[in-house]
């Protein structure tokens, strides 16, 4: 090893023991970095958790206090229900019928012209 080159003041077992033992501190800030951030994710889960929650339950007993309300409604006058419901199924009907006559495949544009 006549041509090895010698570092004046330098020892390269000294050297390597210095980066070692940087490595190992780096690898143990990583770890910090890596709890920290597993425990805001941990934190800000249980948050949306709690505030999805909140907001169900908030919907639940609007959507409680609504259909009481169609309930008694509909205890009150069946009659105006009846009527409501009928309604609504002669416009759906009229609806799929418009609808159907307008993909007709018969090629025919409606059933009377």
């Amino acid at each position: 090893m006549a041509n090895a080159p010698k570092a004046v003041g330098l020892n390269i077992e000294d050297v390597q023991k210095t980066f070692e033992k940087q490595i190992a501190e780096l690898r143990g800030e990583i770890g910090k970095i890596n709890n920290s951030i597993e425990e805001r994710g941990a934190r800000l889960a249980r948050e949306a958790i709690e505030t999805a929650s909140a907001r169900a339950s908030r919907a639940a007993k609007r959507l409680s206090a609504q259909t009481q309300s169609v309930s008694e409604v509909a205890r009150e006058s069946p009659v105006t229900v009846t009527f409501v419901f009928g309604m609504a199924a002669l416009l759906g009907f009229t609806i799929g019928v418009a609808i159907g006559m307008t993909t007709n495949s018969s090629g025919r544009r409606s059933y009377w012209g």
